[in-house]
């Protein structure tokens, strides 16, 4: 076999490939005397039926067989030796082969372009400082209080915002009596009525009789009286205001620690945490921004071009682009796309010179993390997956990609420190 690359462009090659009629005929004849071996045909031993039988009647699947086998080697093996890397599937021109004859096939493929002199060892980065303040711990503790928050009655004192009141009331939206409704629990502020009808009971006491009139919005949740002007007869029956536990002992052990300041500096250390990851998340996307504005080179087309159109399509999804004609989001958004193509090209250099591989054990984390995440069960989520044409190789790049990120940052120097905001 013998194959010549054509440059289209830095990024684009045609690729002639040729094998002599001798090669090809030699390997029909082999995988023929394959077939002859383990064939019975009436009349005939096994093995033992005349070559020219054969031929007549597997001849044709047999070409069929060694050249689906031969052009994909064929290809892989020009590469190869011209030392490309395919970013896509390579697209046939011509293909031409004739019974008994010589096989030439021309294809072209776009390939990752080559980048000189690409240093991703020391590169500098700005480590985030992460501080929790004893406020956010505070904070933390309070919104911790707030689930184990009840219910409770209020003491002598009028309603307030946020209160659970008992109210019996009877909306009039025209003529007629309207319907009244007996020992209704609302909480005060909730989006069931209009704020005037809470702004007439804020202030008032158990026992208190009160107007009001509320305008429901076309759209309200409360179908009742949507569209509509209603004057409420209101009688407060109860207040039940919210009370949390006191910050004690006793609820530290409530929510399994021994003491209150064992509770304390797990809510530290777990805020502590999330910084972190949150700060090396920050670190880590800096550094591959400025790993990609530091080389340029030539971008494959046909990749660019999808990467804008996954943009472009997103983007659509998206209210605030909703009417936005396309070439203006493209036009957006382009910057974006070559800054993608061009981290998506570095990465693949650097794992392939780190022999990263995004492995089964990887792959099957990756799901199981996803599945916590969205209350699926891992097998669930597999399956989704498989239902989904390219969808699985996506994760699992997108697993390689996040591995050879982790490659380069522990390689990486820190050069200052940022206070974290």
């Amino acid at each position: 076999m013998n194959s010549v690359v054509e440059d289209i462009s830095a990024t684009k090659k045609r690729i002639t490939i040729e094998a002599s009629a001798i090669e090809i005929e030699g390997e029909i004849q082999k995988s023929l005397n394959e077939v002859k071996d383990r064939t019975r045909i009436p009349g005939f031993r096994q093995g033992k039926a005349p070559m020219s039988l054969i031929e007549k009647r597997f001849r044709k699947d047999v070409e069929n067989n060694v050249l689906e086998k031969l052009i994909p080697q064929y290809y892989k093996d020009a590469l190869k030796a011209a030392e490309l890397t395919p970013l896509l599937p390579p697209v046939m021109e011509a293909q031409d082969y004739k019974t008994k004859g010589a096989l030439k096939m021309v294809c072209t493929v776009e390939v990752r372009p080559k980048v000189d002199d690409l240093v991703y060892i020391g590169l500098p980065i700005n480590e985030i400082d992460i501080e929790v303040t004893d406020d956010e711990v505070q904070t933390h503790l309070t919104r911790l209080s707030m689930s184990k928050a009840i219910y409770a009655p209020a003491a002598d004192r009028p309603v307030d915002r946020d209160d659970l009141v008992v109210l019996d009331y009877t909306g009039n939206a025209g003529a007629g009596e309207g319907e009244t409704k007996k020992d209704q629990f609302i909480k005060i502020g909730s989006e069931a009525f209009p704020d005037s009808f809470y702004a007439a009971i804020i202030g008032k006491n158990k026992g208190d009789t009160v107007e009001a009139e509320a305008v429901f919005p076309a759209d309200h949740l409360n179908s009742q009286y949507s569209g509509k002007t209603v004057n409420f007869q209101i009688a407060i029956k109860d207040i039940k205001a919210l009370q949390t536990p006191p910050m004690d002992d006793e609820f530290a052990k409530d929510v399994g620690f021994d003491t209150l300041e064992d509770l304390r500096n797990h809510i530290r250390k777990t805020l502590a945490e999330m910084k972190k990851d949150k700060a090396v998340k920050a670190e880590k996307g800096d550094m591959i921004r400025k790993l990609s504005d530091k080389y340029t080179f030539d971008l494959p087309e046909t990749a660019l071009k999808q990467e804008i159109d996954t943009i472009v399509s997103q983007a659509k999804t998206l209210d605030a682009y909703k009417d936005t004609p396309e070439e203006e989001i493209r036009a957006k958004f382009n910057d974006d796309a070559i800054r993608s193509v061009k981290i998506m090209v570095l990465l693949d250099i650097i794992g392939e010179k780190e022999n990263v591989q995004a492995t089964e054990d990887d792959l099957r984390e990756r799901l199981v993390s996803m599945a916590y995440a969205s209350s699926m069960s891992p097998e669930a989520l597999l399956q989704y997956y498989n239902t989904q044409e390219g969808a699985l190789e996506s994760l699992r790049y997108s697993v390689f990609r996040e591995k050879v990120v982790d490659v380069i940052y522990s390689k990486a120097v820190a050069t200052k420190k940022e206070a974290s905001e």
